[in-house]
């Protein structure tokens, strides 16, 4: 019986998940949160699969794994689109958020489907990501949510993928955060920029350099 608990959380996890979609939109009438409880339900009971599997790729493919999170944040991303337009910043963070754990489990387990060298795609994620950062004070705390969201999980990749960084350089990129986002807070005071989102964008730059070295130290 124990053998199969990996197995069965995963059938438990997509059916309430499912049935939490189901239960959202007969009885308000979104999608859009009907979806996100469903993913916030399910992935919990996946992790716990995972966890307790001695080899969880022979019944998730890395690859299908992949491409279900990529379908499933383009879907959340379309849904949002069509149902507020007016809040498109949510409809990304939703996507991000249901795509990065498949995303993660991939990479863990070798899906190597991603064009760009580990390079490239930290270079990319970074830009983005500190574009959305910059752009926060301005436009508001979300942008700094995906900011995080995109910058953090790219240098995780490509760490994952072999692009480590030395001990110094670890701990350089943490006070160059550090001084980031001290720099971002005085700003905000001088300027009298929005409290919210400068203050979620300092936020933002602080953890993200510490959480990449406490996730990727190695004992």
């Amino acid at each position: 019986m124990t053998e199969r608990v990996p197995e069965f959380a995963l059938l438990v996890g997509v059916f309430l998940g499912l049935s939490a979609v189901v239960s959202g939109v007969v009885l308000t009438g979104e999608l859009f949160r009907s979806l996100l409880s469903g993913v916030v339900v399910c992935y919990p009971f996946a992790a716990f699969g995972v966890v307790r599997s001695d080899n969880p790729t022979e019944a998730l493919s890395p690859r299908l794994v992949t491409v279900f999170g990529a379908v499933l944040g383009v879907v959340m991303l379309l849904v949002a689109l069509f149902e507020r337009p007016d809040d498109i910043l949510s409809g990304v963070v939703a996507s991000l958020v249901v795509a990065l754990p498949p995303a993660a489990y991939a990479t863990h387990f070798g899906a190597d489907v991603n064009p760009l060298s580990p390079g490239q795609t930290l270079a990319v994620t970074a830009a983005v990501g500190a574009t959305f950062l910059a752009s926060a004070p301005l436009f508001g705390t979300l942008n700094a949510v995906v900011g995080l969201l995109v910058g953090l999980p790219g240098a995780l990749y490509a760490d994952a993928r072999g692009l480590r960084l030395t001990h110094r350089q670890r701990r350089l990129s943490i006070v160059a955060g550090v001084l980031a986002g001290v720099a971002v807070a005085w700003l905000s005071i001088v300027m009298r920029l929005p409290l919210a989102p400068t203050t979620a964008t300092a936020a933002a730059l602080i953890l993200a350099p510490s959480l990449f070295v406490a996730i990727t130290r190695e004992e």
